[in-house]
């Protein structure tokens, strides 16, 4: 019977994977338009105003052109003056900002408003106290204009900025004066205000911009006056949307595909395709990326024989709704995981002996509000869910809703935040847990680098079991080191979860790409809970087009990898990491150390988990790439101690620019000094060949 409801429970967790990742690609391909859009202005806008520029014909009347007024000078040009034989008067000046230039004879003359021959007459007048007759021609070397006819352009251009009125310009000369529109400009809302007269009133005229620079539509072109004001404005979608198509091809050898003890290791060849996704959009109000495929595998011995299917996914992002007002975060991520520390893992991707499927959901929409320069606020809801392929662990469904009140810009010195928080989480097997937290936190700059931080505030805590109540006052103190941006140090001392503890962080940027990190924590949580907290720490790089850790930028397969056990108990945890990640040349380099503990109440239960992994990788050519890692992890189960050891080796071969080669090698050994039962050794190698469209 519980094979059946395993069974079952698989079929829906692959059918509820695969429609999730049908969903997925319905809404990428209705992006797809859009994607193609921005990619085609992107790579293509300066070329599009050359060649628009090209097509007009010099001296062309556009519609509503008017007749140019004469130049006038404005600060910042450059004029020659040239005194007819009076070399020592001539010269080069630049108008100061004042709109004022010095000459030998004549200081602070105001030359701003002026033509160049009206400019010409009023010197000429002045120097006849000291020349007679004199005769003097101003030429302008280079060219701002006046305040009162430049052509300003603001919002998204590549280069917004004032541009000088010249004779016959168009709205065409202008944006390639700026550079073109930016990624994220919605060209075809862009409007030109124009002066009504000598007043100060102005009329919109609308522009198509878009259709201008990325269509070519010389229709759109418009003639441009003295003092026109260009507003380009960001779009919802514009921006860099990029899509990505996969597929790979994998064949692993495994000597011990059920990971099995010595005597009883049984061979297997696994054949793998795993057609794939990756989405990313760095647009002006949408933040999101995407990456998932779908892993079709035969495995032809073992337990698990036969044709198997599993999804991994992980996605990440916000959308602005209203402007500087509503937004929405949202992050998922589905993979297949080892739930318990004293069950054995393959060293190979390919090999799902003893995994299940975890798949973490979190939905966050939220309001910002500003209180003048006195505070802002932010009020949130966030929805989580934990679904967990397995009989021994139940689903979970959290409510939160939180709300933020931090000090602004009037408190320099001086900066303090309020919290209130409540959530519900709802387990299958009606385990709820439920909190409720308030906290006020302060924190006083001594100095530029030295801060004191204090936190005072009230608990409750309820999981259905009365040893693990909790319903108290909490505070906290810390101090905070910060004597660069590249450095930060801070620990604390104080009271949660109804007992004292003591937490600490490290950072330190030794490079601009290498960081040495170390941080030391206590809490009190569920795994569930655990899940859904790691996945806020999940970001995606637009640079490396990978997700990474938040803390410490390591490169991270899944937001549900596990360096704990999960079960359905109320747990506190010790942690202490230290890390140092970066890179350097051709080089990539990793070292991280972890020792956690898990209490769950004393006796057998109780575990200790120390784990040590180094990486490196060197680009050895612009085809071929070396990996190479190194684990250990010693777990003291309480009635056990496990001992695992892990190599692992790659190489990569670039074959063409979209497809590429690898082989790796895995290594897994596993000891234990109670059971022989629980021990194996495995080799795998996987041949690969991959591909991007």
């Amino acid at each position: 019977m519980s094979k059946a409801i395993s069974s079952d429970r698989s079929l829906r967790s692959v059918a509820r994977g695969i429609l999730l990742g049908g969903v997925s690609a319905a809404a990428l391909s209705l992006s797809f338009g859009c994607m193609a859009f921005a990619e085609e202005r992107r790579a293509g806008t300066q070329e599009n105003l050359s060649q628009l520029a090209a097509q007009t014909p010099e001296g062309a009347q556009l519609e509503g052109e008017v007749a140019s007024p004469d130049y006038l000078i404005g600060p910042g040009d450059v004029i020659e003056l040239l005194v007819l034989r009076n070399p020592d008067l001539s010269g080069v000046y630049t108008v100061r900002p004042d709109g004022r230039v010095s000459t030998p004879l004549i200081e602070d003359l105001v030359i701003v408003g002026h033509t160049p021959t009206t400019l010409a007459r009023e010197l000429e007048e002045k120097l006849s106290v000291y020349v007679q007759d004199p005769i003097i021609t101003v030429i302008v070397r280079s060219f701002v204009g006046d305040l009162r006819q430049q052509i300003r352009v603001v919002g998204a251009a590549q280069q917004p900025r004032a541009v000088a009125f010249r004779d016959r310009m168009t709205v065409l000369d202008v944006m390639i004066a700026v550079g073109g529109l930016s990624s994220g400009a919605d060209g075809n809302s862009a409007i030109l205000l124009r002066r009504e007269g000598d007043g100060e009133e102005r009329r919109q005229i609308e522009l198509r911009l878009d259709d201008l620079v990325d269509g070519g539509d010389s229709s759109a072109n418009v003639a441009m006056e003295p003092g026109d004001v260009i507003i380009i404005p960001e779009g919802f979608f514009s921006g860099d949307w990029r899509v990505t198509p996969t597929i790979s091809f994998n064949q692993t050898f495994t000597d011990n595909v059920d990971l099995d003890p010595d005597g009883q290791e049984e061979e297997a060849f696994i054949s793998t395709v795993s057609p794939g996704i990756t989405f990313s959009a760095n647009a002006a109000r949408i933040r999101w990326a995407f990456s998932g495929d779908v892993a079709l595998s035969n495995q032809n011995g073992g337990e698990d024989e036969g044709f198997n299917a599993d999804i991994d996914l992980n996605s990440s992002g916000n959308v602005e709704v209203f402007e500087d007002l509503f937004f929405i975060d949202g992050s998922a991520s589905v993979s297949q995981e080892v739930l318990n520390n004293d069950t054995a893992d393959s060293g190979s991707d390919d090999n799902n002996s003893n995994r299940d499927t975890i798949q973490n959901y979190r939905f966050s929409p939220y309001l910002q509000n500003r209180f003048g320069d006195f505070a802002s606020a932010e009020t949130r809801y966030r929805l989580s869910q934990v679904f967990i392929d397995s009989d021994d662990v139940s689903n979970t469904t959290e409510h939160e809703l939180s709300y933020n009140l931090s000090s602004g810009e009037d408190f320099t010195q001086f900066t303090w935040r309020l919290a209130l928080s409540a959530s519900e989480a709802t387990s299958s097997d009606d385990d709820d847990v439920s909190r409720r937290d308030i906290n006020f936190t302060t924190t006083y700059a001594v100095t530029r680098q030295f801060f004191l931080i204090g936190t005072v505030g009230y608990q409750q805590f309820d999981d259905g079991d009365s040893d693990n109540d909790i319903s108290d006052p909490t505070w906290r103190t810390a101090l905070r080191w910060q004597p660069s941006s590249r450095t930060q140090v801070e620990v604390g001392y104080g009271q949660s979860d109804d007992e004292t503890s003591f937490d600490g962080t490290v950072r330190y940027d030794i490079s601009p790409r290498t960081r040495f990190t170390a941080s030391y924590d206590e809490t009190l949580r569920t795994s569930q809970e655990a899940l859904g907290r790691n996945l806020d720490n999940i970001v995606f790089n637009p640079d490396t087009g990978q997700f990474e850790n938040g803390d410490t930028g390591q490169v991270v397969d899944s937001a549900n990898d596990l360096p704990f056990e999960v079960d359905d108990e109320t747990t506190r945890v010790s942690t202490f990491r230290m890390g140092l990640n970066g890179s350097r040349g051709r080089n990539t380099f990793g070292s991280n150390f972890r020792i956690q503990t898990e209490d769950n109440g004393g006796g057998d239960e109780d575990q200790t988990e120390y784990g040590l992994r180094a990486d490196w990788g060197r680009t050895l050519n612009n085809r071929t790439r070396f990996n190479t890692s190194g684990e250990y992890e010693y777990n003291d189960l309480g009635d056990s101690i496990e001992t695992e050891y892990t190599f692992r080796s790659g190489l990569s071969y670039s074959v063409f620019n979209n497809v590429s080669a690898s082989v790796n090698y895995t290594f897994r050994l596993r000891e234990s000094d109670t059971s022989s039962d629980d021990e194996f050794m495995e080799n795998a190698v996987t041949v690969g060949l991959s591909a991007t469209f």
